[in-house]
């Protein structure tokens, strides 16, 4: 190979390589799984809402979920 062959080949992967790991595609990914965390917490949040009805107790540890929530 040629010097010019070998420079071509390492553009080309070079090129391969910044494209496949884009900042904004990561942060996207990065937003989706939060968001779908932030649904499953709040589906839990509700659950036990309607199992604790009147018990204090119960109702408080389900507003450190709703906090939790707010927090991300």
């Amino acid at each position: 190979m040629n010097c010019m062959d070998v420079l071509t080949c390492s553009g080309l992967l070079l090129s391969f390589v910044a494209c496949g790991s884009s900042p904004p595609k990561r942060k996207d990914r990065a937003e989706a799984e939060l968001t779908q965390e932030k649904n499953k917490t709040m589906q839990e949040y509700k659950t036990r809402v309607k199992k604790a009805k009147d018990d204090r107790k119960k109702l408080e540890t389900c507003e450190r979920l709703l906090k939790a929530i707010h927090t991300w």
